[in-house]
């Protein structure tokens, strides 16, 4: 493996210049080569940050970069494939979350990724940034207690005019679109490492949009013990971005939870106290799969497969509450 990592994308869509630019941040490798299915796509992506080379075929640059790893920033629907595309090769992938559509598609990436002993990770970059490092640590610790209770809300207004819907991605069943793949899995994830484990009862509400997909949704977790987490995702409606996470003796918030860089405690006969973290981004992630890689791992302990697989799960769970499911599935 070469000193500096040498990253090729597929998908070169608003997400890929950030990768790219965070990336460049770490000092620990960069982009060398982007492919889209549109050319025009990937020009324009190359313009706006300089990528070497850019390809209108994933199997075109697969083929003729030297890669150390893949990064795909494609819509949802596209993930399964393109995860399997890039494992075939021999590459490591790190994959934008949500990991694939469904559980099956999950699970089938994850075999494939083990069969052929290369690392796959899914791109949940909120559980990297030093703030969320910190609520583990002290719920580890037992900062707050057995922790009881989660609040989580990824509530935003991206409501397109009503000429561009019918093509929008976020209302598109064919793109895997809706609130809960590209926002819900935030807060279901965030309760997946608060509680460590799955729920064991999942009951919902959504609202859908004319499309067939969901854009606003509260779901409602519950776990061993009383334990229970209030969730909820939308693309039409603007909430506070707000985790509470709360236990037996305390309560952490955390503002802006995916992309928090500080966090108050509060415990009984104490004074709040805020802890300031490092600031967020992707660099974390990044920096957690260049480790891995070093280290000759084919998943991150931090973000596990298996756990994917469940966060997977549990989505699965809430569509076939909604009777809503993707085109193929």
């Amino acid at each position: 493996m070469s000193e500096k990592f040498r990253w090729g994308v597929i998908g070169c869509g608003q997400i890929a210049p950030k990768f790219f630019q965070a990336l460049e941040n770490t000092g620990e490798g960069g982009v060398v080569a982007a492919a889209s299915k549109s050319m025009h796509r990937a020009k324009r992506l190359q313009k706006k940050v300089g990528i070497e080379h850019v390809y209108g075929s994933y199997e075109e640059m697969l083929e003729r970069e030297k890669l150390d790893a893949v990064y795909i920033a494609t819509s949802h629907n596209f993930h399964y494939e393109n995860a399997k595309l890039c494992l075939n090769y021999g590459l490591p992938v790190l994959i934008e979350k949500a990991f694939t559509r469904n559980q099956k598609e999950a699970e089938e990436v994850v075999d494939l990724a083990g069969q052929k002993n290369l690392f796959c990770m899914e791109a949940m970059w909120t559980r990297f940034n030093p703030a969320t490092v910190k609520i583990r640590e002290l719920i580890a610790e037992g900062a707050i207690g057995e922790v009881k209770h989660l609040k989580a809300d990824f509530c935003v207004k991206m409501q397109p005019s009503i000429k561009t819907m019918p093509w929008n991605r976020m209302y598109s069943p064919r793109l895997a679109g809706g609130a809960l793949l590209d926002l819900g899995v935030y807060s279901i994830a965030y309760a997946q490492m608060v509680f460590g484990q799955r729920p064991v009862r999942v009951s919902s509400s959504t609202q859908m949009a004319w499309t067939g997909v969901d854009k606003t949704s509260e779901y409602h977790f519950e776990y061993p013990g009383g334990r229970r987490a209030d969730l909820s995702s939308s693309f039409v409606e603007e909430r506070p971005r707000v985790a509470v996470i709360t236990g037996t003796r305390g309560i952490i918030r955390v503002p802006h939870f995916p992309g928090a860089d500080q966090l108050t405690i509060t415990r009984p006969g104490r004074a709040p106290e805020t802890i300031e973290c490092e600031p967020n981004g992707f660099e974390h992630e990044i920096r957690e799969v260049h480790r891995c890689l070093r280290e000759g791992r084919i998943e991150s302990p931090i973000m596990p497969l298996n756990e994917t697989v469940e966060i997977m799960r549990t989505m699965d769970a809430l569509r076939a509450q909604w009777g809503m499911k993707y085109p193929g599935e």
